[in-house]
C-alpha cells in the first residue's frame, strides 16, 4: 500500500481542483455504516466522535484560501467541536434514507471543517440488523479524501478501539497575504515547467495515436447518446439500498465490481428500455498516490444487448480492463504532469468558467458506478457490530442516477442515489436491481 499524502501544507493540484469544482457541482461523499446492537446512549456517541477526530490528523484540519486564488488553498490545523456531529431521531430505515437524502443538499463548509457526521439512533429495521441499531454516516468533502481514503478514515472514526494522542499539534499556516505572494512568485517557474511538460505531453499524445492505430492501446471513445436518466437533477435526492453478498456477485461476474456492473446494466436498460448503456466507472489512479484523490473515470460498455449474464459479464470485464489499460499509457502521465504545473489562478478561472447548465449531446457514461471494498466486518461502535456499509456517489448536471457498490465482510450494498427529474420511481428501479441479482 502506498503511503497517504501528507495533510500538511498546500492542497495538491488535483485536490485543489476537486475543492473548487465542488463549489460548482456539489460532490460530498456520504459513507453509511449500520451497527447492530449498539448500547451506548446517543449523547455519549455524539461526544465520542469529536474526541476521536481530534486524535486523527486528517480529520482535524480545515481549508485556508489564498487571496485572489493566486495559489492553491492550504490545509490548516483545526479543533473538532461538538457541532461536527448531528443527531437525528428516526426509527425506521426508510425514514433514515429519506432524511439522509434531505441532508445531501447541505454541503460541508471546508473552511470550518471538511466533514461532519450524522448519527441515527434506534433504527428498527436496518438491513442485516436484528433489532434497533445505530446508523452512522460520514459526510466528507472530496478534496479531503477519495472513496478509498474516506473509507480508511471512517474505520478509524467509527470504532471503539482507543486511539493514541497525536505526538504534537501542527503549526498553522502563514498569513494569507504572504501565501498569495508565494503563489505569485511561483508563476514564472510554473510557466517554464508548463512549456517543457506541455511539449512532452504533445509528443506522448502523438505516440498514443500511433499506438492506437497499431492496435497496441485501446482507442478512446466519443461518448454515448443520452438516456432519460441523463437530465439535470433538482435538489431532491432519493436513496435506495439493495443488499447482496460477495459470493452472489462473483458468481455473476467473477469479481464483485464486474458482477455489480452486470446487474446494474440489466436493471437500468430494462428500466429505461435502452439498447445501449455505458457506465462511468471510478478506477484507481496510475502510479503512486500523490494526492488525496487518486482515481480516474473510464467509460465501460455494459453490454446490455447480450442476454446471457455470463457472456455479458465477460464482455464488461474485457472492456473495463481495456479502458483501465489505456490509462497506463505514458501519454496519460505526461498530461497529468503538465496539468500539475498550471498556475492556480488559471485553474480557478477555468472552474469558474465551467458551464454546469450546458447539456452535451453525448456522455462518457449514462450513470456513475463507484465500487469500494471497506474491509473486514470487525468494526464495533457504541458496542454495536457493523453489519452493512453503503455509499451514494454525487449526481452531476447530466446524470440523475448514480450507483455505489460497497462491501464490508461478505456483505455488499448496491446503493442508488437519484433525483425525481430522471428517476421518478426509485422503488420500482430498486426492485429491478433486486430482480437482476436473481
Amino acid at each position: 500500500m502506498h503511503p497517504t499524502p501528507s495533510i500538511v501544507g498546500r492542497l495538491t493540484p488535483t485536490d485543489a481542483q476537486a475543492l473548487w469544482m465542488s463549489e460548482v457541482i456539489p460532490s460530498d461523499q456520504f459513507l453509511l455504516y449500520v451497527f447492530d446492537g449498539a448500547t451506548t446512549p446517543a449523547a455519549d456517541l455524539a461526544a465520542r466522535i469529536p474526541q476521536r477526530a481530534n486524535r486523527i490528523d486528517e480529520l482535524s484540519v480545515r481549508v485556508v484560501d489564498v487571496p485572489g486564488r493566486l495559489d492553491r488553498p492550504w490545509w490548516s490545523p483545526a479543533t473538532v467541536t461538538a457541532d461536527a456531529v448531528r443527531l437525528h431521531a428516526v426509527d425506521r430505515w426508510a425514514g433514515c434514507l429519506r432524511r439522509l437524502g434531505e441532508l445531501m443538499s447541505v454541503p460541508v463548509d471546508t473552511r470550518r471543517l471538511p466533514w461532519r457526521v450524522h448519527v441515527f439512533v434506534g433504527v428498527d429495521d436496518a438491513p442485516g440488523s436484528g433489532g434497533p441499531s445505530v446508523v452512522a454516516v460520514l459526510q466528507i468533502a472530496h478534496a479531503l479524501a477519495d472513496g478509498t481514503l474516506a473509507s480508511q478514515l471512517a474505520r478509524r472514526l467509527f470504532d471503539d478501539t482507543p486511539l493514541p494522542s497525536p505526538p504534537h499539534r501542527r503549526a498553522g499556516t502563514a498569513p494569507p497575504m504572504l501565501l498569495a505572494a508565494g503563489g505569485v512568485a511561483r508563476v514564472p517557474l510554473q510557466a517554464t515547467g508548463l512549456a517543457v511538460r506541455g511539449v512532452r505531453a504533445l509528443r506522448a499524445h502523438r505516440d498514443r495515436v500511433r499506438d492506437e492505430e497499431a492496435g497496441r492501446v485501446p482507442r478512446g471513445r466519443d461518448g454515448v447518446p443520452l438516456l432519460p436518466v441523463n437530465v439535470r437533477p433538482d435538489d431532491r435526492r432519493d436513496l435506495r439500498v439493495v443488499t447482496t453478498d460477495t459470493d452472489t456477485l462473483r458468481a455473476v461476474g467473477g469479481t464483485v465490481t464486474v458482477g455489480a456492473l452486470t446487474v446494474i446494466g440489466r436493471a437500468l436498460a430494462d428500466h429505461v428500455d435502452a439498447a445501449l448503456v455505458h457506465a462511468e466507472v471510478l478506477v484507481a489512479g496510475v502510479g503512486d498516490r500523490r494526492s488525496r484523490n487518486h482515481f480516474r473515470t473510464v467509460g465501460v460498455d455494459l453490454a446490455v444487448d447480450e442476454p446471457d449474464p455470463r457472456r455479458r459479464a465477460a464482455r464488461i470485464a474485457e472492456d473495463l480492463a481495456a479502458m483501465a489499460r489505456r490509462g497506463h499509457h505514458p501519454a496519460a502521465r505526461a498530461e497529468a504532469s503538465a496539468a500539475a504545473v498550471v498556475p492556480a489562478v488559471l485553474v480557478a478561472w477555468g472552474v469558474r468558467s465551467f458551464d454546469a447548465h450546458a447539456v452535451p449531446e453525448r456522455v462518457v457514461g449514462n450513470t456513475v458506478v463507484s465500487s469500494v471494498d471497506r474491509g473486514a466486518d470487525d468494526l464495533v461502535f457504541g458496542g454495536g457490530r457493523v453489519v452493512l456499509t453503503a455509499g451514494f456517489p454525487a449526481l452531476s448536471p447530466v446524470q440523475s442516477v448514480t450507483h455505489g457498490v460497497h462491501g464490508i465482510g461478505g456483505r455488499v450494498a448496491l446503493s442508488v442515489c437519484s433525483s425525481p427529474t430522471g428517476l421518478p420511481d426509485p422503488d420500482r428501479y430498486a426492485g429491478r436491481l433486486a430482480a437482476a441479482l436473481g
